[in-house]
């Protein structure tokens, strides 16, 4: 099987699942505000309207802890926040879609909170 087969054969099904993704957490829940977090930053990446600082997760997960998450719902949320930005990624890679001006505005907005440590509007 050639090697192009092969990869589109294992990053085919994240594309399509990369919408559900973010669906299949509650808001409510730590890996809910990971996911939040992950699409966000990601689209943000996408659109030029800030990137995240190398800190970012490890900030959001003591966030988290801070608002009372134990170890599981942390690790829950460190993979629905890795699971996201990697689906997002792919997503993007094989289907851009294009950024609006508002769009663009609203992700520098967040992303400036973001990158402040204010993860409560996720």
């Amino acid at each position: 099987m050639p090697m192009a087969a092969l990869s589109i054969g294992r990053i085919l099904p994240l594309v399509l699942l990369a919408p559900l993704l973010g669906a299949c957490v509650s808001g409510e829940s730590s890996a809910g505000r990971a996911s939040a977090l992950a699409t966000t930053v990601s689209r943000a990446s996408a659109c030029k309207a800030g990137a995240p600082q190398r800190t970012t997760l490890d900030r959001f997960l003591a966030a988290e802890k801070a608002r009372g998450a134990d170890a599981q719902q942390i690790s829950a949320a460190r993979a629905a926040y890795i699971g996201v930005s990697e689906a997002e990624t792919i997503n993007h890679g094989v289907k851009p879609r294009p950024c609006t001006a508002e769009e663009r505005a609203e992700l520098k907005q967040r992303m400036s909170r973001i990158r402040a440590g204010d993860f409560t509007t996720l």
